[in-house]
């Protein structure tokens, strides 16, 4: 295996985190997202609080904290986005 193969794997296997505080974002409290999907979320926030805007209270924006998990290889193909890849890799019946 090349190593530019373990690095796909590996960045497959800590795709995921788990939200620890939502902040003002619209993701929930212990949810489990892409880390691609609370990136975007987080820099629109940024985007707000550079542009000095506030919450719907009046309040400052607080950008979500996360924590990173670190997904089993088996259980980190199978949560891919991409169908054929969940089902090229082991568990067929489980995906379709």
């Amino acid at each position: 295996i090349n190593d530019k193969h373990i690095e796909v794997i590996v960045r497959q296997m800590m795709r995921k985190v788990r939200i620890e505080d939502a902040g003002s974002t619209t993701l929930l409290s212990g949810a489990t997202v892409d880390i691609s999907e609370l990136k975007a979320v987080n820099a629109e926030i940024a985007r707000r609080i550079a542009a000095g805007e506030k919450d719907e209270n009046g309040n400052k924006l607080i950008p979500a904290s996360f924590t990173q998990l670190l997904m089993g290889i088996t259980k980190a193909s199978l949560a891919t986005e991409s169908f054929l890849s969940a089902a090229s890799f082991q568990e067929t019946t489980k995906v379709l």
